[in-house]
């Protein structure tokens, strides 16, 4: 090659190298997405089981603690493709951590299910009184590969005095709709159902007129 075809070429991979779609080193777009689960909405409150003979706007709830699987605590947002294997997408991610994001909608549903602004995150000051606890072991949290929205937990309500009363577990299931936020909408959906199961469960302990110890079924 010529001297004066050396330079054009080093003149034109310098004029190329000054625009960013050109220069290896120019900052590349970032094609992320980023999506938040959602909160049943004030008309959906509309739905949620009777209040007994005791309101619940004067109750104090503690939610919490509640374990969530270290494989889902990730920015990228994780699809189960088979039973021993997931998926972690390139472009898709939580907004905000996952299991952060799970216990702030959970106690948002639980405030509106139950009317009441009374709500304390686990750990709270040890002088603070409690009505009841709302303890939670998620099992699973995540779409599957032919879009289905997978939900499994465990959860016990105990008194103040931390005495379980009622045990139980929510496993849900739906599938996601089309378009890109589907998957955490179907989830959303999912942690509503469990916020109704807990919330209607705690109008009727709270509903009799002396509480009894009970620990429901987990099979």
């Amino acid at each position: 090659m010529r001297t004066t075809e050396v330079r054009a070429a080093l003149t034109a991979l310098f004029i190329c190298s000054l625009s960013t779609g050109c220069s290896p080193l120019a900052p590349q777009p970032d094609h992320s997405k980023y999506f938040v689960l959602s909160p049943l909405t004030d008309g959906e409150t509309s739905t949620a089981a009777p209040i007994g003979t005791k309101g619940t706007s004067n109750l104090t709830i503690g939610i919490g603690p509640i374990e969530f699987p270290d494989y889902l605590k990730r920015p990228e947002v994780v699809t189960r493709t088979s039973a021993n294997q997931l998926d972690l997408s390139a472009e898709r991610r939580w907004g905000e951590p996952l299991d952060k994001d799970f216990a702030r909608i959970f106690a948002e549903n639980i405030s509106r299910l139950l009317k009441t602004q009374q709500i304390e995150r686990y750990p709270w000051p040890v002088r603070t009184h409690v009505d009841y606890q709302i303890m939670i072991d998620v099992q699973r949290f995540e779409t599957t590969s032919d879009g289905q929205s997978e939900l499994v937990a465990r959860w016990i309500i105990k008194d103040g005095a931390g005495k379980d009363l009622y045990a139980s577990e929510t496993s849900a299931t739906l599938a996601a709709t089309q378009g890109e936020s589907g998957s955490s909408a179907a989830l959303s959906e999912d942690l509503e159902k469990m916020s109704r199961e807990i919330a209607a469960q705690v109008i009727e302990l709270h509903g009799r007129d002396v509480p009894v110890s009970r620990v429901g079924n987990l099979n």
